[in-house]
């Protein structure tokens, strides 16, 4: 049996910091299992070098498969559905055929639990409240981001009603967030990352741009570059994620158009 964590990218130390975090979170939750380690960022799976190749999932689960091994679990580090997860969807649906079991664990935000939860995790160990709390997310410019939009209508659902939501490249657009702001007469704002595990000097500059763009429209603004992956309480959530689906099988479009028949 093999356990693997899948990952976006990491660009610097400070990424692969957070990214060590989860992945000794999956050993550390299952001891008796190997551990693998693939990637979807195609220009960072380019600069890997023959002597530490970085595999995408389904060059991962093709070697899986050479390998011997019969049980798959996976777990992503991602935040939403977004484009992504659905790759990775698709790999493991391809790779079943090659496994007595494989199965995927849900991204972070996937039941209305999970955002009460990591919302509640946010807001222990960044929140300020003298100050707006803004959460920078990555947004994806699709009909993905009403996930963005969820998170943002939970927050006020559990009267986190100093809490707000902008997306860098996506709905809700800081534009957007703007207007809550000026709506609700706020005049001091605290930047927040929303992300699991960046590039610190990638997200550093998006939020000085935030910060900027702020400032000259009148706000005070403060900042914070910890992300997700620094939180043991989100950790919690992801290693809830690969437990279910240790036990359960998710159903596929098919099956479940069967059942509701």
């Amino acid at each position: 049996a093999v356990i693997v964590a899948v990952h976006t990218g990491a660009e610097d130390a400070t990424a692969q910091q957070q990214i060590n975090r989860f992945n000794t979170r999956l050993k550390e939750a299952y001891p008796n299992y190997d551990f693998r380690e693939a990637w979807t960022t195609r220009d960072l799976i380019k600069q890997s070098s023959d002597d530490s190749p970085i595999k995408t999932p389904d060059e991962l689960f093709s070697q899986l498969k050479k390998d011997g091994y019969t049980h798959v679990l996976v777990q992503s580090s991602n935040i939403i559905n977004c484009a992504e997860m659905q790759f990775l969807r698709y790999a493991v649906e391809t790779a079943k055929e090659n496994f007595k079991q494989i199965r995927l664990g849900e991204p972070l935000l996937s039941t209305p639990a999970d955002y009460e939860h990591a919302i509640k995790a946010m807001a222990a160990a960044y929140g300020n409240e003298k100050e707006a709390n803004i959460l920078m997310c990555s947004g994806t410019a699709s009909v993905e981001d009403s996930q963005y939009a969820m998170l943002d209508y939970t927050l006020k659902d559990q009267d986190f009603k100093e809490w707000f939501v902008g997306t860098v490249d996506g709905y809700l657009s800081l534009e957007s967030l703007k207007k809550q702001l000026k709506t609700n007469k706020i005049k001091k704002v605290h930047i927040i990352p929303f992300t699991f595990a960046q590039s610190s000097q990638t997200t550093a500059s998006t939020i000085k741009e935030w910060a900027q763009n702020l400032q000259e429209a009148g706000y005070k603004v403060t900042t914070e570059l910890r992300c997700l992956g620094d939180l043991d309480a989100i950790m919690d959530i992801f290693e809830k994620h690969i437990k279910h689906a240790e036990k359960f099988r998710r159903y596929s479009a098919k099956e479940m158009k069967m059942i509701a028949r």
